[in-house]
């Protein structure tokens, strides 16, 4: 009798599913409301992995129009850094829409349950997930690092090595949950319970190989767009030989527009962990109070809504993203556009000058005014 009450609330579970959902947490027999909230969860994703998979078809459009009129002893794929982090960026946005749509599954099976699938799934998740975080950091660090410290990182094997042990990491990760187990029937990769994702048994790999990162990126990304945005409006004024100092003043109307134009630029790459931050900040804000619940033993009390619109927010970050990249237009080697050339002509060559007192770089097949949306911001 208790088994058909509980079937009564759209769930189509066997009888002998849903009584051993209630002390097995490796099957989840999905609600009809709880399906209704995967379904949107879902369609947000898909809804980013077709935006995602347009801006690499960009990327493709552009590697072969290079590869048909770029000197081969000139052409590279990655000829920026921003090129190499914007690429890591999407191909994690792909990953973490993908395993959102994976949640078609459970809706159409009506219960959550481990497996291969759920492996699957939760794998996909987790180097989705970590590494959107970790390269929405590098990015908010160049940024900074570029506009506050003066001394953007300009070389692009500095920015291999430091994409390559991000996701080296997080791989390395993925492989010692799956490898160390707690115990028979401990499972890494679990339901969680509306999709899989590392079990709650495994506690320190969910810190330490998503958790951390999100709420790391958050924060370091909260406190530098604070003062950057004072010295994008000229309320703030670094000190050209020692980054530390600064001074504070009232924005002059009668300011260059033309260095306001260039301080806003510069701000472009920023917008990045901006969006991040707002859709990562409700995710954030319900798991904590889930952890909070779960203390000692205890029960999460999270509501299925909650979940759902919270994770359908963080589902359309990939979307969101390309949106940020086709309005800010970006004219890189990899993602911008060269319409402004003829047809059937390779573009010349041009030597975009970046001089500091080490380094220049030159940008082959756009114009010194149009790349500047395409680099990584300095002062």
């Amino acid at each position: 009798m208790a088994a058909n009450a509980g079937l009564s609330n759209g769930i189509i579970c066997t009888p002998d599913q849903y009584e051993r959902s209630k002390t097995d947490d490796s099957i989840h027999c999905l609600t009809r409301g709880e399906s209704i909230g995967l379904t949107i969860i879902a369609q947000a994703g898909l809804i980013s992995l077709v935006a995602v998979s347009c801006v690499f078809v960009i990327i493709l459009r552009n590697l072969v129009w290079r590869i048909r009129h770029v000197p081969r002893e000139k052409w590279r794929v990655f000829h920026q850094p921003m090129d190499l982090l914007m690429f890591s960026l999407f191909s994690a946005d792909v990953l973490q829409a993908i395993g959102a749509v994976m949640d078609v599954k459970w809706i159409q099976d009506g219960k959550v349950e481990s497996g291969n699938f759920c492996n699957a799934q939760g794998i996909i998740q987790q180097l989705g997930e970590t590494g959107v975080a970790m390269t929405t950091l590098a990015i908010a660090v160049y940024t900074f690092l570029g506009i506050w410290m003066g001394k953007g990182i300009k070389s692009i094997w500095i920015t291999r090595a430091v994409v390559s042990l991000g996701w080296l990491f997080i791989l390395l990760m993925v492989v010692i949950g799956t490898t160390v187990k707690r115990g028979p029937g401990k499972h890494y990769e679990s339901p969680t319970p509306y999709w899989c994702w590392i079990s709650e048994d495994y506690l320190q790999m969910r810190i330490w190989g998503e958790y951390f990162w999100f709420w790391i990126t958050l924060a370091f990304s909260i406190v530098i767009y604070v003062p950057l945005y004072l010295w994008s409006r000229g309320n703030i004024i670094i000190d050209n030989h020692s980054w530390w100092k600064f001074t504070f003043q009232k924005a002059s109307l009668n300011a260059d527009p033309g260095q306001r134009g260039v301080r806003r630029r510069s701000l472009i790459m920023l917008a990045y962990p901006l969006v991040y931050c707002v859709s990562i900040l409700p995710i954030s804000v319900v798991r904590w109070i889930g952890f909070i619940q779960e203390r000692n033993g205890g029960t999460s009390r999270i509501s299925s809504t909650a979940t759902a619109v919270v994770s359908t927010i963080y589902g359309l970050s990939g979307v969101c993203n390309v949106i940020l990249l086709l309005t800010t237009r970006p004219e890189s080697v990899l993602f911008g556009k060269y319409s402004n050339f003829s047809s059937g002509h390779a573009p010349p060559s041009i030597v975009s000058s970046r001089h500091d007192d080490h380094s220049s770089q030159e940008v082959l097949g756009f114009d010194k005014g149009d790349n500047e949306l395409g680099m990584l911001p300095a002062r």
